[in-house]
């Protein structure tokens, strides 16, 4: 890419992030709303040191603009649930901030050997994570406004569902993992793997089919759940998704400020891991593995709804390297969370740039989570 479509990219990633920021208070900006989520003020600095680190200072060969966000704004130093009671920036001050380290970056940009042999330069890879990064933390920051009943970006909600059935997937050989230029490290190397053939459904669940789970008694059905998701269903006393509730008889949710009629085909939203292996289970099915759904992306994607633009879908797989992973350009992105601990999302929801919703990339989160703009659909053995 050229050094000007470069900065397109981040202007973009940018106008995201203001739009959804814009209408907020100061009170608002700087409120940490639960230990899950950072204050968005922090979110909005952190954006800034991520792309001074690693544009001005990695690339750019400059000193610190502030030494001090060393400490505050490395993600790995302070926990979510810290970072309230740290001294960041106010939000005044964080958009003076991230202002003068755009300036200094659309400066560099033109300085920049694209084609020299830094892997970090090659077609632009090192802007594109700077660009992702943002765009990633945009949603983030949009959970925050979910949990917190504050006004939401448009659409705000994800399109309604109209397939139904099944369809097979095909067994044999495909290539799983991803070739893009600006592809993560957890997304490489592209390898070949053989698949038994599946049946994945068209669509992703609704509202009205996992309301009908929850009326059925599907929280209180042990045989429905998995060990670990029963400990959790029974430690945290969970019943329905998250901002579902009953008003009057009528299942209502609250969405951003508004609360509405559970919208019945809307896909089901917010709900965990251990939510979406529960209903599949109760219905006969299961999650597709991740490597299940990216074939059926990768080769039957007309004849399946919502690949993308929807919700995030749980898949029934860890997180975890592919064979011959290797950690680019920083081990702390992928690697410290691989293991048994968390489970991979795929597609990526309403809120989510088309730039990350590739068909290869990986979401991951605990199985437990359901702030994030989540659901499912299921599949099941030929």
């Amino acid at each position: 890419m050229s050094p000007s479509e470069l900065a397109l990219a981040l202007e973009h990633a940018r106008r995201r992030t203001e739009a959804l920021l814009e209408p907020l208070s100061h009170e608002q900006l700087t409120r940490q709303i639960s230990p899950l989520q950072s204050p968005l003020v922090w979110d909005l600095a952190h954006i800034g040191y991520f792309e001074e680190l690693w544009l001005l200072r990695r690339i750019g060969g400059r000193d610190s603009l502030s030494p001090e966000h060393d400490e505050l704004y490395d993600s790995l130093a302070h926990a979510r649930s810290e970072r309230g009671g740290l001294p960041i920036l106010a939000p005044e001050a964080a958009r003076a901030y991230v202002k003068e380290v755009r300036e200094a970056v659309l400066g560099l940009l033109p300085e920049l050997s694209l084609d020299g042999g830094d892997p970090l330069l090659e077609r632009g890879f090192v802007v594109g994570m700077v660009v992702q990064h943002e765009l990633q933390h945009a949603e983030t920051m949009a959970q925050t406004l979910a949990l917190a009943g504050l006004p939401g970006p448009p659409p705000q909600r994800p399109p309604q569902v109209s397939a139904s059935g099944d369809v097979v997937v095909p067994g044999g050989p495909f290539t799983l993992g991803a070739t893009d230029a600006w592809a993560y490290d957890n997304e490489r190397p592209a390898h070949v793997v053989d698949l038994p053939p599946v049946r994945i459904d068209r669509a992703l669940v609704t509202n009205a089919e996992y309301g009908t789970f929850v009326d059925a008694g599907g929280y209180r059905d042990r045989d429905a759940w998995s060990e670990e998701g029963w400990a959790w269903r029974e430690a945290e006393d969970v019943g329905a998704p998250l901002q579902w509730k009953l008003d009057g008889g009528r299942r209502v949710r609250r969405r951003f400020e508004v609360v509405e009629a559970l919208p019945p085909r809307e896909p089901v939203q917010h709900v965990s891991f251990h939510e979406a292996g529960a209903f599949a289970k109760w219905a006969g099915k299961r999650l597709p593995t991740e490597a299940e759904w990216e074939k059926a992306v990768k080769t039957i994607a007309d004849e399946l709804e919502h690949v993308r633009g929807a919700v995030w879908q749980w898949t029934g797989s860890a997180f975890d390297g592919y064979p011959g992973f290797r950690a680019f350009p920083y081990a702390e992105y992928s690697e410290p969370f691989f293991g048994e601990e968390y489970r991979v999302l795929r597609g990526g929801s309403w809120f989510t740039d088309p730039l990350i919703a590739r068909p290869t990339f990986r979401n991951w989160d605990l199985p437990e989570r359901r702030q994030i703009f989540s659901g499912f659909r299921c599949a099941r053995d030929v």
